[in-house]
């Protein structure tokens, strides 16, 4: 006897089987093929939604950093990520996340750390270490540092109240832990103490 094809079955009354078994193995065939198709309809859309929404974060993002005017060429600012043996894909969540730990002001927890912050955006410290390095120009240290320090100077010109309090608490405010550390890096940074600052702001 010749093998039928699983179409022919729609087609054809089977010989071997009762009018009822027939009816029974096409209906079955209708719903698998109709099983078939929701499936890859609604596997279709949960990948679309899923592309959406990650599209949809990154134009957050986006658009979080141009209102901080911290955007720049990124063919100028970001190197190859093959430069430091580090997957694009690796590399590229790891500046997202670094900019959202900014823009969420991370830096100023005075326990956060080369391995605390890795784990947070779910990466290894040396591929941190690596990524910062290399975009920031500087180690992690500094660029905590740096983040800090930026921060205590805007806030101390934007915030009256704030410029009423003592080094040690403006430096604890901003993520230092003491207030030696704190004049220490702001002088370097901008080649005077918080202290005569203070004395301008006040002039």
């Amino acid at each position: 006897m010749d093998k039928l094809s699983i179409t022919s079955v729609n087609k054809v009354t089977l010989p071997f089987i009762s009018k009822e078994e027939n009816n029974f193995t096409i209906g079955l065939l209708d719903y698998s093929k109709k099983l078939m198709r929701d499936l890859v309809s609604k596997f279709s859309l949960s990948l679309y939604n899923f592309h959406q929404s990650r599209l949809a974060h990154y134009k957050r993002v986006v658009d979080k950093l141009n209102e901080r005017n911290v955007i720049v060429n990124t063919s100028t600012r970001i190197p190859n990520a093959a430069s430091v043996s580090i997957s694009e894909s690796i590399w590229n969540d790891i500046i997202v996340k670094l900019e959202l730990f900014e823009i969420r002001k991370g830096y100023l927890n005075q326990e956060v750390s080369l391995n605390s912050l890795a784990k947070d955006i779910g990466t290894n410290h040396s591929y941190l270490s690596k990524t910062i390095n290399s975009v920031k120009g500087k180690s992690f240290k500094n660029y905590l540092n740096d983040l800090r320090i930026s921060h205590a100077y805007l806030e101390l010109k934007r915030d009256s109240k704030m410029r009423k309090f003592t080094i040690e608490a403006i430096a604890f405010e901003n993520g230092f832990k003491s207030a030696e550390s704190f004049s220490k890096k702001f002088k370097e940074k901008y080649e005077i103490y918080p202290s005569q600052f203070l004395k301008t702001l006040e002039a």
